[in-house]
């Protein structure tokens, strides 16, 4: 018996998205679109405030180059080691009042990387009832999932949060550990964290 040749199958087609719309998609309403666009920041967002958070945690611990201190560990590593090395510098590094707020500021993170979580790793369906979200998730730990209700609102304000939270942790490490800038000349603070 002959095998007859396998037909090449046909190549997908990417869709044209003019970079910088939130067009929706083939089968995509503009709801969708504007949530699968919203999730998109807060990802790119949150990702730069961890790696903001892996500069602090290293320099905290007077490392110069922060990826050679545990450039695998999770987010939630970064959170709690930096507090932990941070309650080991001394005060005229880092004085009490910038310590306390430096703090405040770690806890904001923690939450809003929660909440992240919680966004990015659920499954979410269109509740024309509640004119909102709703999202399931398993949870460690917990034998039934996590049931939520949230709206597209929400996952833009995480991401304004994570941008706002991302400015605050490169000016605490620019203070702290890198160079102040001249806001005169429109030179920016900048962190020093080296590859």
């Amino acid at each position: 018996m002959t095998i007859p040749p396998s037909a090449e199958p046909a190549q997908p087609e990417v869709p044209n998205v003019p970079s910088g719309t939130a067009e929706p998609l083939e089968g995509m309403s503009e709801r969708q679109a504007a949530l699968a666009l919203g999730l998109g920041v807060l990802v790119q967002r949150a990702a730069e405030v961890e790696y903001i958070l892996h500069g602090l945690y290293a320099h905290l611990g007077g490392v110069e180059r922060p990826y050679t201190d545990k450039p695998h560990e999770t987010v939630t590593h970064f959170i709690t080691k930096a507090k932990t090395r941070l309650e080991s510098v001394s005060e005229e590094r880092v004085p009490a009042q910038a310590r306390a707020a430096l703090l405040h500021d770690l806890d904001l993170c923690t939450a809003g990387f929660d909440r992240r979580n919680r966004y990015i790793h659920s499954c979410w369906v269109h509740d024309d009832e509640a004119h909102g979200w709703r999202t399931v998730k398993g949870t460690k730990g917990l034998s039934h999932p996590e049931v939520g209700l949230v709206s597209s609102d929400d996952v833009w304000d995480l991401a304004s949060e994570f941008a706002r939270l991302g400015d605050k942790l490169v000016a605490w490490d620019a203070h702290f550990f890198g160079t102040h800038g001249v806001p005169d000349l429109g030179v920016p603070a900048a962190s020093s964290k080296r590859l």
